[in-house]
């Protein structure tokens, strides 16, 4: 959405707009600008969550640089409970969640054991909390 069609729903004038913008960036609330895209038209149509346990007395960070390198893990999270990542992921189908659980998931640094969920529908997903 331009700043101009926003300045029209809430009312206010472009500079107004673009102002309050560059404030929310400065003070860290906005982080970046996002594009979502629909991964089952680009071929992903399995959404996985793999509950990993690792050795944590291994290199945490090298563990969770090993994930981020991998392309179709788009969330990461250290967690409390039986496990200590979730991380979420997209396959193009059963064969490649399999492949990517394999060959990359299982074989980063300090990986001990994993619990694999496939999502059937997302209801809802968004990037933020809505907050107003």
């Amino acid at each position: 959405m331009s700043l101009t069609a926003i300045a029209r729903r809430v009312n206010a004038a472009p500079a107004t707009v673009h102002e309050r913008l560059a404030k929310l960036r400065r003070s860290g609330i906005l982080i970046a600008f996002s594009v979502r895209l629909d991964a089952v038209k680009l071929g992903y149509s399995v959404t996985a969550l793999v509950h990993l346990t690792i050795e944590l007395a291994n290199d945490l960070e090298k563990t969770l640089e090993e994930l981020k390198a991998i392309p179709e893990v788009e969330e990461i999270h250290v967690v409390t409970g039986e496990y200590d990542l979730v991380v979420k992921l997209r396959a193009r189908d059963s064969a490649h969640l399999q492949e990517l659980l394999v060959t990359r998931v299982h074989r980063v640094t300090g990986f001990k054991r994993s619990a694999t969920e496939i999502c059937l529908t997302t209801p809802l997903e968004r990037s933020s909390p809505r907050l107003v």
